[in-house]
């Protein structure tokens, strides 16, 4: 009864996170079909019944919703749900087997792992995605910078320039640059677009990039010489990062073998000896023990992870 009723709360509390998801994006699909329109692409208004999103495709979007809620950014993603839901049946399917049959834990508590494991290896593979397109929009944005600065100082506008670097640039740095541009030729004030799309990002140089136009237009100035320092402070920055990412290789090198010590002398352990550790998996007091020991790895390898994040935060 307590598994199952547990199993609903979980059921229960997906649900209500979608709806909070879906109510805080409609101003934001509001506006993304404004620009579709404004553009000249079809939309659900101008296009037949029929062509009308599907359930089914409403179901895939609502299930990447999920997957990707509270995520701080999500703008770079762009795994497809079906693969997202393959991942999270795939990894269920390997936790239920090795908690079940390998540790000899009871159903409940193998069924509860499988359904973390559901949510979280899809999560997991978001994340990444998204660190990875922070990564590279890190490093084109110096060179987009660059190419605003020289087409401002050829005596086009602002505007103009960061059209070009949507039309021009490489993604994603092109996509979220057309963006702006999508929004201000619909009416919404160029700076303001620019907060917008700087808020999505979550990128402190990008902000900086922002703020700079805006002071422009409301107080006048030398934009170029602006951005100009601006780049020269952005690449600097990053040489930097790059020099403390490199002094900190041994660091995460070591963290990383003493994290899996323990698994390889485990591993080890069952090949040589397997009765040796009969009692962890078969007795109560085994059970304990092994469930603290895995508690206290994951709790360490989250501590050291974050006073890395720490020492490398730009």
């Amino acid at each position: 009864m307590i598994p199952s009723f547990a199993v609903l709360l979980l059921l229960a509390g997906g649900i209500a996170m979608l709806g909070f998801v879906f109510a805080g994006r409609t101003g934001e699909r509001t506006l993304t079909g404004r620009v579709d329109l404004a553009k000249g692409a079809p939309t659900q208004r101008t296009i037949d019944p029929e062509a009308a999103p599907s359930l089914q495709q409403r179901t895939l979007a609502a299930v990447q919703a999920m997957f990707a809620f509270r995520m701080r950014r999500t703008w770079g993603v762009s795994f497809r749900p079906v693969l997202l839901l393959g991942i999270g049946a795939g990894a269920a399917i390997v936790v239920w087997v090795v908690v079940r049959y390998s540790a000899h834990m009871a159903a409940y508590v193998a069924s509860l792992s499988a359904l973390a494991a559901f949510f979280l290896a899809p999560r997991i593979v978001l994340v990444r995605e998204q660190r990875g397109a922070d990564r590279q929009f890190s490093a084109l944005l110096p060179d987009a910078v660059d190419m605003v600065v020289r087409i401002v100082r050829a005596g086009m506008p602002v505007g103009a320039a960061v059209r070009a670097v949507g039309q021009e640039a490489n993604p994603p740095l092109s996509t979220l640059f057309s963006r702006v541009a999508d929004q201000a030729a619909i009416g919404v004030p160029f700076d303001e677009a620019l907060t917008r799309v700087a808020t999505a990002i979550g990128n402190a140089d990008f902000r900086f990039f922002a703020v700079a136009v805006a002071l422009q237009q409301m107080t006048g100035g030398n934009l170029a010489a602006t951005l100009e320092t601006l780049s020269t402070i952005i690449r600097r920055r990053r040489a930097v990062l790059l020099k403390a990412h490199a002094a900190s290789a041994e660091v995460r090198m070591s963290a990383m073998i003493l994290g899996a010590i323990p698994f390889l002398v485990t591993g080890a352990l069952l090949l040589v000896a397997p009765a040796y550790l009969d009692p962890l998996f078969n007795d109560w007091r085994g059970n304990v023990i092994l469930g603290m020991a895995a508690f206290l790895l994951l709790a360490a390898f989250f501590t050291m992870r974050s006073m890395i994040r720490n020492a490398l935060a730009t």
